[in-house]
């Protein structure tokens, strides 16, 4: 199972990438323990915005591991770390890889 974390992006969205990798993920890493985590920063061909300032993938062994780690107590230290980093609303996706 795949959690997917979008940050749209939009005009004079605060966005800090460094502070998201350095520190955000990494707290979600400590608090959901996820099997990996990919990070994808948005760029734009051809010099534009991006639709996404940032996508994060957590990666899950099974449904049942996934859902501990959203019934973790801790998740409201990393809802209470966002403003730390961005102004944008995440969008959250839940999947599996096909």
């Amino acid at each position: 199972m795949i959690v997917s974390v979008l940050y749209p992006n939009h005009d004079g969205a605060k966005f800090d990438a460094s502070y998201y990798k350095a520190k955000h993920a990494e707290l979600a890493k400590e608090i959901w323990q996820p099997e990996r985590v990919e990070l994808i920063e948005g760029q734009a061909p051809g010099g534009g915005a991006a639709p996404f300032a940032l996508i994060a993938h957590f990666h899950f062994a099974s449904p049942e591991s996934m859902g501990q780690a959203m019934a973790n107590p801790r998740i409201s230290e990393l809802q209470a770390d966002v403003p730390n980093f961005t102004d944008i609303t995440p969008t959250i996706m839940v999947g599996r890889a096909l």
